[in-house]
This record gives C-alpha cells, sequence and structure tokens, in this order.
C-alpha cells in the first residue's frame, strides 16, 4: 500500500469541512456552475456516498469478484433531499464516514488490496482502485468548492 494513501483518505473530508467554515452561510445554495451542485449539494453528496465507495470495499473482501450496484447520483441527490440538508451536520458525517473507511483500508494486507469487484460500468476494480478512486473523487470536489469560493474572476 503507498504510504500517503491513508494520510490522503483522511485528509479529504478535513478539507472539506474546512472550505464549508471558509462559505458565507448565505452562498450554501447558489451552484457550483451551471447544471451543477450546490456546496450544500455537495458536502451531501461526499457523506452520501462514502459507505456506498466502502461497501464496494468490503464486497470485494468478502466476495471477490462480485458485482456491485451502480447508482444514478443526480436520483440519490433527490431521493435523500440534498437541498434540505444541513451542511455542518453533512460535513461532520464525511469526516466521520471516511475515518471508518480509512480506519478499514488501513487495516488490509496488499493481498487484500488485490481483491476486486466488477462496476457493471467501469469493469474490475480492486480495492486499491476503489481507494485510489475516493482520493480523486476528494479532489475533484475540492476544487470544485475552492473554485466556487474563489469566484469566477480567480486564476
Amino acid at each position: 500500500m503507498h504510504p500517503y494513501l491513508v494520510p490522503g483518505l483522511d485528509c479529504g473530508p478535513l478539507v472539506i469541512q474546512r472550505l464549508v467554515e471558509a462559505m458565507p452561510a448565505a452562498r450554501y445554495d447558489i451552484p457550483t456552475g451551471p447544471g451543477r451542485f450546490t456546496p450544500r449539494e455537495v458536502v451531501a453528496h461526499l457523506a452520501d456516498w462514502e459507505p456506498v465507495l466502502r461497501a464496494r470495499i468490503v464486497t470485494a473482501l468478502e466476495s471477490p469478484g462480485s458485482k456491485v450496484p451502480v447508482y444514478d447520483e443526480g436520483q440519490m441527490a433527490i431521493d435523500h433531499r440534498y437541498r434540505e440538508s444541513d451542511i455542518q451536520a453533512q460535513a461532520r458525517l464525511f469526516v466521520e464516514e471516511r475515518k471508518r473507511t480509512s480506519g478499514l483500508v488501513a487495516s488490509l494486507t496488499a493481498d487484500q488490496m488485490k481483491l476486486t469487484v466488477i462496476h457493471p460500468e467501469r469493469g474490475e476494480l480492486s480495492v486499491e482502485d476503489v481507494a485510489g478512486m475516493l482520493l480523486g473523487h476528494d479532489l475533484y470536489h475540492v476544487e470544485q468548492l475552492s473554485a466556487w469560493i474563489a469566484g469566477p474572476n480567480s486564476p
């Protein structure tokens, strides 16, 4: 396992939490771009998806080679009422959920990191792939929120 994997997993939610703290509450519901989530929705999305992605790791560990379900993130946003969520509570939930994921990943052996699941759209994914996707997902949303905070005229 790469030595920065677990520390990186630990950092993402903390950065998101700091970004939320840097935002004026009056702007939580302003979209981050055309057709994109608002900051409130982004944070709810992150908290909501963490157990889904962790479940893929657990599936690989418990039943290697199994298929994992595909979810519609837009429908999840509607079904789980992201627009009505408490952004501070969702940021805290994301931190707590990630601690569970990070703890799980930290406990795995090199052989366990190679176990796989089958995603109907993405194909075979190892535990290491899913952990890497978490890092990428965090960074994508960190950029989304930090660019939104900086404003349209930032470099």
